[in-house]
């Protein structure tokens, strides 16, 4: 018969011990252990067999003085053919879980293993490509690191945070406690805070000309913000660009040009932004206090950029508007509906980029995120009583993931289309214009490939675009797109009327992505029996610190029946 004190004594070496003993050596049994567990010389211990009687008595593990204070090791898989030990003791973990090769897989069709061997072989130059960087600038091509290090690196440091330029009150995502604030009569709470920030771009450029004199110069911009914060949701933001000014359907900005030497003046005090926006519920919050209502509209009213469809539809960098939104509307497998109604009255310019003082610009913008994409609804009415003339203009786009036997797929398709009311101009055209981009990662590697393309059918035109926007055909890579920084053109033209083209381009990140290389190749060909154009470029990015950046673009460019046009640029860009 067991005496209570026994009973104590054993219960309470049970608790200090937290498993159960067994005597006659037996061994571990691994299919069912888990956890850590202690091998001494005279007792191995088994955590789920039930307690037996031993004839020594129990003693709790000394732990080692030296060791005891160390982090446990990772688990490891009981078949692992050493094991490591720790303190005396063997780290064990749960079963492996067999394949089962009698599960078949879903097997893709074969249209779908067509197009995505396609995909795979355009991505063997990112190999030879990464190697020349490499090479050149001495700094290591960036790739996933999964394998786990058995020690602990623990908490690195966060570098600081760069400052604003002028940070007053609440500092721009600074930790530290929030101000009491200013109770409004509405029953909306404000802190006001002012923060000055902006971008300051200088370059200089090289283009050939066939037609003249080459293009050199040296140019300069700088984009100015001042932000009155009132709360989360509440903003007045003011805007200067003052070494650019507007002039016809460009900007002339501040530098010099060498072909003639003399210097180019751009200076001007124009407000280029200025606009307050905020949501209707938050500065009213008395009028639904229980926050159940529709009140939660989000507003804007002044002069301010605007860009819609990526750019393809609209893209403006300053417009005179009011807008209003209505978000987080579900149903109907819509997860999140947004709706933005617009309507502009001044600084509008037309798809030629020329300024219309008679245009007016009404549109209604929808988001809609669905399971698996996300689709944007759009229809704009011009209305212009010049000879630019009116249109309609209608836009439908997806953007979505595919996931492939091999990779993952990011793809976006837009058809839009202009449909004029008068007689067709430069400006209101008559056309569709069918876009679609994709990018992939490739394996073991943190870069990027994008093969995108686009035909325009007839002559497709945009609503509105700024002087400094080019044509719609701007997102399809660096070929396409202006500089935005002095008189340096897209290297292939960027209008959509009677063409189709497209790039391939290689986006490659090295030293951590402070360091990234594009190359690219695209071309166009219009379908009107034109001469077609091709080019190669590549752009250069590092950042020296954080806020420099410095920016080597270069290209060659050639039309057919013309010779070949090379040029290049280098820009050092700073964010304050």
């Amino acid at each position: 018969m067991t005496t209570w004190p026994a009973f104590v004594l054993r219960s309470l070496a049970f608790t200090l011990l937290a498993v159960p003993v067994c005597a006659d050596d037996e061994a571990i049994n691994a299919d069912q252990a888990a956890g850590i567990v202690r091998i001494s010389d005279q007792v191995e211990t088994d955590p789920l067999i039930a307690v037996k009687e031993t004839p020594a008595p129990l003693l709790p593990p000394t732990p080692d003085p030296v060791s005891s204070t160390d982090e446990a090791p990772p688990l490891f898989l009981k078949d692992d053919p050493s094991p490591p030990t720790y303190n005396g003791g063997v780290a064990l973990h749960a079963d492996r879980v067999p394949y089962l090769s009698s599960i078949e897989e879903e097997e893709a069709p074969w249209f779908a293993h067509t197009v995505e061997h396609f995909l795979e072989a355009l991505t063997a130059p990112n190999v030879p490509l990464s190697k020349l960087i490499e090479f050149v600038t001495y700094e290591e091509h960036d790739s996933p690191e999964s394998a786990l290090d058995y020690c602990p690196i623990g908490i690195q440091p966060i570098p600081c945070r760069p400052e604003l330029f002028v940070e007053t009150n609440e500092r721009f995502l600074a930790p530290g406690y929030l101000e009491q604030g200013i109770t409004l009569p509405t029953g909306a709470v404000w802190r006001p805070a002012v923060w000055v920030f902006g971008t300051y771009r200088v370059g200089a450029s090289h283009m050939d000309n066939p037609n003249g004199n080459d293009l050199e110069e040296i140019a300069t911009r700088l984009d100015l913000f001042g932000q009155l914060n009132l709360s989360g949701t509440e903003r007045v933001l003011f805007g200067l660009r003052p070494y650019d000014k507007e002039r016809g359907a460009s900007r002339r900005f501040t530098g010099y040009d060498f072909n003639d030497g003399s210097t180019i003046d751009g200076l001007n005090l124009d407000v280029q932004t200025l606009f307050f926006e905020g949501d209707f519920g938050e500065i009213f919050p008395n009028l639904d206090p229980y926050d159940t209502g529709t009140l939660d509209i989000g507003f804007s009213a002044g002069r301010q950029p605007m860009s819609f469809q990526q750019g393809l539809l609209i893209n403006e960098d300053r417009i005179d508007a009011v807008t209003a939104t209505r978000n987080t509307v579900s149903g109907m497998g819509n997860l999140n509906l947004r709706m933005t109604g617009v309507y502009a009255w001044n600084e509008i310019h037309r798809n030629n980029n020329q300024h219309d003082r008679n245009a007016q610009v009404v549109g209604l913008f929808t988001e809609s995120d669905f399971r698996r994409s996300t689709v944007n609804a759009d229809v704009v009415y011009v209305h212009s009583d010049s000879s630019f003339g009116s249109m309609w203009a209608l836009a439908l786009s997806s953007i979505q993931r595919f996931h492939g036997h091999e990779n993952t797929y990011n793809t976006s398709f837009h058809v839009l289309a202009s449909i004029p009311t008068d007689a067709e101009t430069k400006a209101s055209g008559r056309g569709v214009l069918l876009f679609g981009q994709t990018s992939w990662t490739p394996h073991h590697t943190h870069d990027l490939v994008y093969l995108n393309g686009f035909w325009a059918i007839d002559q497709f035109t945009s609503p509105v675009r700024g002087t400094l926007a080019g044509g719609p055909l701007g997102q399809t890579g660096i070929l396409f797109s202006a500089a935005g920084l002095g008189r340096f053109g897209a290297p292939l033209n960027n209008q959509a009327s009677e063409v189709a083209g497209g790039s391939l381009g290689y986006q490659l990140f090295f030293n951590h992505t402070k360091q990234q290389v594009i190359f690219e190749v695209g071309g166009r060909e219009p379908t009107n029996g034109a001469d077609g154009a091709f080019g190669f470029g590549t752009r250069f990015q590092k950042a020296l610190n954080q806020h420099w950046i410095v920016v080597l673009d270069g290209f060659a460019s050639k039309q057919e029946s013309q010779r070949w046009i090379p040029g290049t640029r280098i820009e050092f860009l700073a964010k304050f």
